[in-house]
């Protein structure tokens, strides 16, 4: 009498594992980040730049450089000075319609190239970050906004004009007369996002 065993299944069998497998996901690359200026720092004399470079400063609305630095731009480019308080007191009203502050007022070469002193001809950049100055100038907070924005309308200027061969230059605006700590205007200028074709370094200039 014959018997017939149970089926058994091999062990192969028994461990395969028939459940569908989900795929796992890859997270897609974060994208980079977008470019933003960069400052190098230098000791050095800010006006020793060479031709055509744009010189950079903060300046107040009401046609003054009267000390510090802007003393110093008023001394050795006195034509430039001339277009500025024409700019502030001509083309606006200091008490009636000043200079929107948070712009930039970009002053071409001017100076007489016959000049005794030789100095290279520069472009000047005023960005106006506080309205008035000494006891009457704008907070920080204020300050810093109008930095901003002056320096982001300065990089379209020269984008449009295709000034600036010499490359920008700039003292540590605002650090001074208007009592910003240093610091803090170069986190804002730091973070200004690059937008196409706009020039992506400037170079910070003191004697110290």
């Amino acid at each position: 009498m014959s018997t017939t065993s149970p089926s058994s299944s091999s062990p192969s069998d028994a461990d395969a594992d028939t459940t569908p497998q989900t795929p796992v996901a890859v997270p897609a690359p974060l994208p980079a980040p977008p470019p933003t200026l960069t400052l190098t720092h230098h000791t050095g004399d800010l006006f020793a730049a060479p031709p055509h470079s744009i010189l950079i400063h903060a300046c107040n609305t009401q046609g003054q450089w009267s000390a510090g630095i802007a003393a110093a731009f008023r001394s050795l480019y006195p034509r430039a000075h001339q277009r500025y308080r024409q700019h502030c007191l001509s083309h606006y009203n200091p008490s009636s319609n000043p200079v929107p502050t948070g712009t930039c007022l970009l002053i071409p070469p001017c100076e007489d190239e016959s000049d005794k002193s030789g100095r290279p001809q520069h472009w000047i950049a005023c960005l106006f970050t506080s309205a008035k100055f000494g006891r009457a100038k704008d907070k920080p907070p204020v300050i810093l906004v109008n930095t901003r924005k002056a320096m982001r309308g300065l990089l379209r200027q020269v984008r449009r004009s295709g000034c600036g061969g010499g490359g920008l230059r700039m003292c540590r605006i605002n650090s001074a007369r208007f009592g910003v700590p240093w610091e803090r205007t170069v986190a804002v200028l730091e973070g200004i996002v690059l937008e196409e074709g706009w020039v992506g370094s400037a170079e910070v200039w003191s004697i110290d």
